[in-house]
């Protein structure tokens, strides 16, 4: 019974953080200026190799590639490894200043670490450690 309960609460995080993604990668599309304006006033603008509303559409495909891949269980734990440094280069993005972003941020971090720890099988193309 508990290794069943274990198995359903990694599907619901793997749709919870799926869903986050999918909002980000939504708002990427339809307002990439508040990406632009983000990724302007932050230190990434000067190490990015493409101009800043590129860079962003790139931030939407590779978000929304992200849900797809976690609703669907592909390879959850190494699409949770790939979030979760994603994540991480959001909060630097965002600084210190922004507590509740990174707040938010760091929930979200939390729930990749749990998937790239603990996979998930329930309703999953690809069955993962359990």
């Amino acid at each position: 019974m508990k290794q069943a309960l274990r198995s359903y609460s990694s599907l619901f995080l793997r749709i919870g953080l799926a869903c986050a993604f999918l909002s980000n990668s939504l708002q990427a599309f339809l307002e990439p200026n508040s990406f632009v304006n983000l990724l302007n006033h932050s230190f990434v603008i000067h190490f990015l190799p493409v101009s800043a509303l590129t860079f962003v559409h790139y931030i939407a495909f590779s978000d929304g590639m992200v849900f797809l891949l976690l609703i669907l269980g592909v390879y959850t734990e190494v699409v949770a490894i790939y979030a979760g440094l994603w994540l991480i280069g959001v909060m630097n993005t965002l600084g210190i200043h922004h507590y509740g972003g990174i707040l938010e941020h760091i929930a979200f971090f939390s729930i990749a670490v749990y998937l790239m720890l603990n996979g998930s099988d329930v309703c999953a193309v690809t069955k993962t450690k359990h």
